[in-house]
């Protein structure tokens, strides 16, 4: 759709209209599609967003729905940080970003964007809240971590780069990059309070504005704006409350994002249920002040929200060409993704170009990054019949209803006796450490597997803690002549552990990569991977 066209379209729509495409909902698993049908019929929504898991039949429904009641064809979102399996039922998932910068392979990223998107479309999903550009400058941020490419900004900008012009290949889907004025910096997260990002702003532009702006070389067509602040581009700051988030600020979204870096997509909010953003102000402000001071599209908002936004048109609070220059930008994304075009005729044309799993072994394969290797243990060689205990260090958040989380690191006892080895597996959760000094004998060897990361963290940290640390009381873990540690999460365990002798930073909990840390580990392909990180005093940022 041209721009004439988009303009035909903004006059045709009402202030109800204009008003509904503000807002993208969380389509909830269990809502029964009455109940959604109801909401959608009375506040006409843009968007909808879907998380983990859901089935396309069940997208498909709901999108049929919203679209009986907007003039403009809803957009689907949903946060595709790694592969299809993000959004869609039993579909795959690749690595997580930091593996990406661990890799160093621009193609491969670029080829896994592009299927990534094939599959998300074939689906009915448009819209990716990824890939994530927050550069993991604080070990100890407990929301990027793993999740972020680097702490360099010119290896996020090349792989995340990659990754976009994969997404936006052909239109299938439209990309966001996110979280705009840039998280890794603070060590608190802003699902509990607003965080700030504490450079000054001739630094932000060398770091965050420097990858934001090779982001917009790149044509991508949204941006997620976060609940955090960035204290050196505000003139005000309230004495109790601190600086306003991102959210919040006409200076972050307006003057910075649309003026100085001059960017012309869409500005999306994080989901505004978010501690960081809901306490700052007043429930019934929140919504007006997003759209008022530069935001073009709210993530989960309440129905009562609509309401919010009508009544503020209508005082004058948000102007005529606020609202219209918000839907122009959401329109135009529409139409960068061909959302006006025959979308059933676009399904059945998009042909899945390649294995999304055998992309995501490769990722996998070159992401393998041996840190310490003081014994020479990698690659080891045991004969076969050999006996290795496997100790997995893991949050315990099974009775927090989050089971998968635990699911796949079998898989390192299954590859192990697939080669002729014998594998015994235990927790180290509440392990009783004189009961395993004695079990240790009984092994020719020992892998610690420790799966702490931004998925199961207890929202604060990422830090071991009482929980997993039993099996080094009085050195028990680290008294065998063959240890080895690899963390298939937070790249930073060394800090907690500085004594360990072999250590290996895997990125990523997922089936590939426990598959690839065996295959390293046995010497049957190299350890290529390069840290993308650096932990001052034991290892540096090797890309």
């Amino acid at each position: 759709m041209n721009t004439e066209k988009i303009e035909k379209l903004l006059d045709s729509m009402t202030v109800e209209d204009l008003c509904g495409q503000l807002l993208n909902y969380n389509i909830a698993p269990a809502t029964p599609l009455e109940e959604l049908e109801g909401l959608f019929r009375r506040t006409r929504p843009g968007g909808v967003f879907f998380g983990g898991n859901t089935d396309p039949a069940r997208i498909a429904a709901v999108t049929a729905l919203v679209n009986r009641y907007t003039k403009a064809p809803v957009i689907v979102s949903a946060d595709i940080e790694n592969g299809p399996g993000c959004c869609i039922k039993d579909a795959p998932y690749i690595p997580y970003p930091m593996s990406w910068g661990a890799a160093d392979d621009e193609a491969l990223i670029e080829r896994a964007g592009r299927i990534t998107a094939e599959m998300c479309r074939k689906a009915g999903v448009h819209w990716s809240f990824a890939p994530v550009v927050d550069i993991n400058y604080n070990k100890d941020n407990p929301v990027t971590n793993v999740r972020a490419i680097s702490d360099k900004p010119e290896q996020v900008a090349k792989m995340a780069g990659a990754y976009v012009r994969g997404m936006q290949r052909d239109g299938l889907m439209v990309a966001g990059c996110k979280h705009f004025p840039g998280d890794g910096m603070d060590d608190r997260n802003q699902h509990f309070c607003t965080t700030i990002n504490s450079l000054s702003k001739e630094e932000w532009m060398a770091t965050y504005g420097y990858v934001y702006k090779e982001m917009f070389k790149e044509n991508v067509g949204s941006v997620m704006v976060g609940h955090i602040a960035l204290p050196a581009n505000e003139e005000e700051i309230d004495p109790v409350l601190g600086p306003k988030p991102g959210t919040l600020s006409y200076n972050t979204m307006t003057r910075l994002l649309k003026g100085e870096l001059g960017f012309e997509g869409c500005l999306i909010s994080d989901a505004m249920s978010m501690v960081g953003t809901s306490v700052m102000c007043p429930p019934d402000r929140l919504s007006i002040e997003f759209i008022k001071n530069g935001g073009d599209m709210l993530l989960f908002p309440l129905e009562r929200d609509y309401g919010y936004l009508m009544g503020a048109v209508e005082s004058g609070e948000i102007t005529l060409a606020r609202l219209k220059d918000a839907v122009r930008r959401i329109l135009r994304m529409k139409a960068q993704v061909r959302l006006f075009e025959d979308q059933e005729k676009i399904a059945d044309s998009v042909t899945v170009s390649g294995d999304i799993g055998l992309v995501a072994q490769e990722i996998a394969d070159k992401a393998i990054t041996v840190i310490r290797n003081t014994q020479s243990l990698i690659p080891l060689s045991l004969p076969k019949g050999s006996k290795f205990l496997l100790i997995n260090i893991q949050r315990n958040r099974n009775d927090m209803g989050f089971p998968q989380y635990m699911e796949h690191i079998k898989i390192l006892a299954e590859e192990l006796e697939a080669r002729g080895y014998v594998a015994d597996m235990i927790s180290a959760y509440g392990i009783d450490h004189k009961k395993l000094e004695k079990d240790m004998k009984g092994y020719d060897c020992i892998l610690f597997n420790c799966r702490i990361n931004p998925a199961v963290y207890l929202g604060g940290t990422n830090r071991i803690n009482w929980d997993n640390i039993m099996c080094f009381w009085r050195g028990v873990g680290v008294a065998h002549p063959r240890v080895i540690f690899t963390s298939f999460g937070d790249p930073y365990k060394l800090y907690d552990l500085p004594f360990l002798r072999t250590y290996v930073n895997a990125y990523s909990h997922h089936e590939v990569t426990f598959r690839a840390f065996i295959k390293v580990l046995l010497g049957e392909i190299p350890a290529t991977g390069k840290s993308p990180v650096g932990l001052k005093g034991f290892f540096d940022c090797q890309v």
